[in-house]
């Protein structure tokens, strides 16, 4: 098995999880993307053989993708695999390619709805390009695999794919993990003080730009993001406006291995998704799994997926999408209150072991064993 992906390996929660997964069942794999000489090392400790190079320092993101193509096409022979793994739209085309040349097996990992991305919302051209790769790509793969069930509904409805999507949730490995006082130590935080985490890339329409609103009626709260994004110095000037920017602490992107050992040690988890693409509107992040996973309650925006997961396990407090202030501050106040916090870290902890990727495992595992590669 061959996977290619356009992300930073190390930081790749589900690329990880999906070769870690192949080289545990005995599969040769290798894995294609952008890496330094820790990923290299995260890699083979898994048994897996690394392709990786540093991400070009190249400012816009289609030069990237060129560049990156051309490194997959110069490595072709290096890459010859029974089965190709795209782990996003950006290695769907060089994998369809690979897959042709070797006349292999294709599955296609579409873990976000490209002809729908929140961030080109206001770039309709490339998002027409991205939409036209998928469509002419997307017919080629053996299967193609979602994060979520409303994805694999909706991508079925536009593309009247052979076989419906494989669902696997975009969830952590299995961990019991007790509360610690990392960010508190990290940070030099007060033990009163509470924190509130956001964990993922940092862009618009993720309620960022309510939650630093939300320190100003909390004095003795704190934001923590894990993760970054170009959006992040705008939510910085925001942050001064509001005279609350040495409460807001940017934390940069964790490696994925020691992620959930900063996520236990927040008080609430965020995960204030707005519904501005269909993309967002179907959405399942991976947040809301590893809060579970490291026992913190979430507050989230009441969207059809997240509807479906919360009134299931009742791992947190959902809020209208279009909340008022009042509402966000309601959510945080009843989660401060020790007797509800536990009940939610009690409920968090139970649905673990369903909500992890273990569970995951053998639907990954049974997919490639029933398939004619």
């Amino acid at each position: 098995m061959c996977v290619l992906s356009f992300s930073e390996v190390l930081y790749d929660a589900r690329t990880l999880n999906v070769v870690r997964s192949f080289a545990r069942e005995g599969y040769r794999v290798c894995l294609l993307g952008w890496g330094n000489a820790r990923a290299v090392e995260v890699l083979r400790r898994a048994q897996v053989q690394p392709f990786l190079r540093p991400r070009p320092a190249l400012p816009r993101v289609w030069q990237q993708w060129v560049l990156f193509a051309l490194w997959v096409l110069v490595h072709r022979r290096q890459l010859h695999a029974r089965a190709y793994w795209a782990a996003d739209i950006y290695g769907l085309p060089v994998a369809a390619h690979l897959a042709h040349r070797y006349r292999s097996c294709l599955f296609y990992d579409s873990r976000e709805l490209y002809f729908a991305l929140a961030p080109l919302r206001d770039r309709p051209r490339t998002q027409r390009i991205l939409q036209r790769i998928e469509a002419h790509y997307i017919r080629n793969a053996h299967r193609c695999i979602v994060s979520g069930w409303l994805d694999a509904e909706e991508l079925q409805r536009r593309y009247r794919l052979a076989q419906p999507p494989l669902v696997l949730l975009n969830v952590p490995p299995y961990r019991v993990l007790p509360r610690t006082d990392r960010l508190r130590q990290s940070l030099r935080l007060p033990s009163e003080n509470l924190v509130l985490l956001y964990q993922g890339a940092v862009m618009r329409g993720r309620g960022l730009e309510h939650t630093i609103q939300l320190l100003c009626r909390l004095p003795e709260s704190v934001l923590c993001v894990l993760g970054d994004g170009e959006y992040r110095s705008i939510l910085q000037q925001l942050a001064e406006r509001f005279n609350v920017a040495q409460r807001v602490h940017w934390l940069g992107w964790r490696p994925y291995d020691e992620l959930l050992e900063w996520t236990a040690s927040a008080d609430i988890g965020l995960a204030l998704i707005e519904p501005i693409t269909r993309s967002y509107e179907l959405a399942l992040p991976n947040k809301v799994f590893e809060y579970c996973m490291a026992g913190i309650p979430t507050i989230a925006t009441d969207l059809p997926a997240l509807r479906t997961l919360f009134e299931r396990y009742r791992i947190g407090i959902l809020i209208p999408p279009d909340f008022s202030p009042e509402e966000l501050l309601r959510a945080v106040r009843t989660l401060r209150i020790p007797e509800v916090w536990q009940q939610y870290h009690q409920r968090c902890r139970e649905a673990a072991p369903r909500l992890c990727w273990e569970a995951q495992h053998s639907k990954l595992i049974e997919l490639l064993a029933t398939s004619s590669c």
